[in-house]
């Protein structure tokens, strides 16, 4: 099956269209147009399956792990920056422990058939997992272990490895061009099932030279000549994500010339030797809260540039020791948590960071491990959130739910939304594991 993706330049589309796309402006008079005044772009695209369908499960367990303090603290504030009723979140979120470890558990083991997971949007009650085939009687028994009811979705056309990969390749693809996508990123639609490409093009690019821009790029994307997913090109008009580096006060990561300029993480250990955890894109040569010796200024990072994690280890020569807690709220007492859990957070679920700019916000997770240029480079096993909670400095510092670790910042779209990595990227990528009780 061989499909055209043409970004149409009219910005009176129709409701009948299945994606609503616009394109730059000067397309209709740019002398590089073909004079269809579209990107036309020709790549195959792999059929999806043929067996497709929906079931729901039932939960057996009697009962969930409670929603302790810290978890409705985060509900709370999570609720009155939505404007929702404390009531209907907390309802959304019962189970979200048991299943968001269960869902983390089920990317790691089944790659090639596991896609995404989440909550019911809107706040309503309900969890679902999405799959490219029918899962096995196994997994369905599993899933009657948990202590929610989850609607299982089949017949998705790319699973969660493919869309990384084909992430990977589009983003990494794009950011080779910098003389002409200023910024690009990706965006599962797991409703529609297609791969949102968003990009941002450098002034006035020609339609004809950002046709063959993206036409290497999706070529390059495709196994066996064809692409895993339908691809759909959107101009994003948001600012492109910024890299969070500015001089800021408080619990800090300092430059060696005492600069203000990033957020340490969870603390984590590697090759048994304790640490912590910061954003890749941070300096090197850091200083715990200014302080010198109390980290090494040589970071240990993975051989895919394109995590945004590195770990800084502790140094042991004067007795110092690292512990499992890590920064959560603006509480003068009581504002530090213990790790008890590290599970990657479910699309719609509520989620909170620290940031020594921006304190404490909550949000939620609109989309799960994809790819995105942020300051000219390349990142994946990006969460995104619905909306920017976030500021420069916050760079590295923890998000979680109460207290379990979710991830590190990564930067934002200014007044869009923020980015932050996954932490499952800390083990698969780093040879490390957060700290946890």
């Amino acid at each position: 099956m061989r499909r055209a993706l043409t970004l149409l330049t009219s910005l009176t589309l129709t409701a009948s269209l299945p994606v609503v796309v616009v394109a730059p402006a000067q397309a209709a008079t740019d002398p590089g147009s073909t004079g269809s005044d579209a990107i036309q772009v020709d790549v195959p695209v792999r059929p999806a399956p043929t067996s497709t369908g929906t079931f729901q499960v039932t939960g057996t367990a009697r009962s969930a792990q409670a929603l302790d303090a810290e978890a409705m603290q985060d509900l709370t504030t999570y609720a009155e920056s939505t404007g929702q009723a404390l009531s209907t979140v907390v309802a959304a979120h019962q189970g979200i422990h048991e299943f968001s470890a269960y869902t983390t558990k089920l990317e790691e083991t089944s790659p090639d058939t596991f896609v995404r997971a989440g909550l019911a949007a809107g706040g309503a009650a309900g969890n679902w997992i999405q799959f490219t085939a029918k899962p096995s009687a196994e997994v369905v028994a599993e899933l009657e272990r948990l202590p929610v009811n989850t609607e299982v979705q089949y017949g998705a056309p790319a699973s969660s490895k493919e869309l990384a990969d084909l992430a990977y390749t589009l983003v990494t693809s794009l950011a080779a061009r910098s003389d002409v996508i200023r910024s690009a990123g990706t965006r599962y639609d797991y409703q529609r099932r297609v791969l949102r490409l968003e990009y941002a093009p450098v002034g006035q690019s020609p339609l004809r030279t950002l046709s063959s821009v993206f036409q290497s790029a999706l070529t390059a994307g495709t196994v066996g000549g064809q692409l895993p997913v339908e691809v759909v090109l959107e101009l994003d008009a948001n600012p492109a994500a910024v890299a969070e580096r500015v001089i800021e006060g408080g619990r800090d990561l300092n430059k060696t010339n005492g600069d203000s300029h990033c957020t340490a993480g969870f603390t984590a250990v590697r090759n048994g030797a304790r640490g912590v955890l910061t954003a890749r894109h941070c300096d090197n040569a850091l200083r715990y809260g200014n302080a010198v010796g109390l980290i090494s200024t040589r970071p240990a990072s993975g051989s895919n540039a394109a995590v945004d994690f590195q770990f800084h280890r502790t140094s042991t020569a004067n007795g110092h020791s690292t512990n499992k807690q890590f920064r959560a709220t603006n509480r003068q007492a009581g504002g530090d948590r213990t790790v008890t859990a590290v599970a990657n957070a479910p699309i719609n679920s509520a989620v909170c960071h620290w940031g020594r700019t921006t304190g404490y916000s909550c949000t939620y997770v609109a989309d799960t491990d994809s790819c995105r240029t942020v300051s000219g480079h390349r990142y994946c096993g990006l969460d995104r959130t619905d909306r920017d909670v976030s500021a420069g400095g916050d760079s590295g510092g923890p998000w979680f739910f109460g207290n379990t670790a979710r991830g590190g910042h990564t930067g934002a779209a200014d007044n869009v939304f923020s980015l932050f990595t996954r932490i499952s990227r800390v083990p698969n990528h780093l040879d490390a594991s957060v700290l946890r009780n």
